[in-house]
């Protein structure tokens, strides 16, 4: 059975085992338990694996807000990267503002020590998918 988040299938998303819910309208909550995989070289979590986190936690959010069924394409997105995460993450996402497509959108991801461990902005269109 494919995972769905937000009405659609992100198969990338669903195989790092990112667990997903709108906490409020236009905002996000994803949940990532650290395996092996997600890891750099020092035992901490991996940069990737934060970009990711962040632009799919705030391309849901601009979901969210818009209770559209499509998807979210990234415009512009900005991170700053203040620790390693460690065990489990926790990203929210939330829409600053939006427009007719355009919405802007931040995040922040904190681990189980409950320090901040990104924190990004990013703008991103909603589309319809094409089948």
């Amino acid at each position: 059975m494919k995972k769905e988040y937000f009405g659609i299938h992100v198969p990338f998303i669903a195989h790092l085992g990112v667990e997903a819910r709108e906490i409020a309208e236009g905002e996000v909550e994803a949940t990532l338990e650290l395996k092996d995989y997600h890891l750099n070289p020092m035992g901490v979590s991996h940069g990737g694996i934060l970009m990711t986190l962040l632009d799919f936690t705030m391309a849901m959010s601009a979901k969210s807000k818009a209770k559209h069924q499509g998807a979210g394409l990234t415009i512009d997105m900005s991170i700053a990267f203040m620790k390693g995460g460690q065990e489990k993450l926790i990203a929210r996402g939330k829409v600053l503002r939006s427009g007719k497509s355009i919405h802007f959108c931040e995040a922040t991801i904190t681990d189980i020590t409950g320090e901040m461990v990104a924190k990004a902005m990013g703008t991103f269109k909603l589309v319809d998918i094409k089948k």
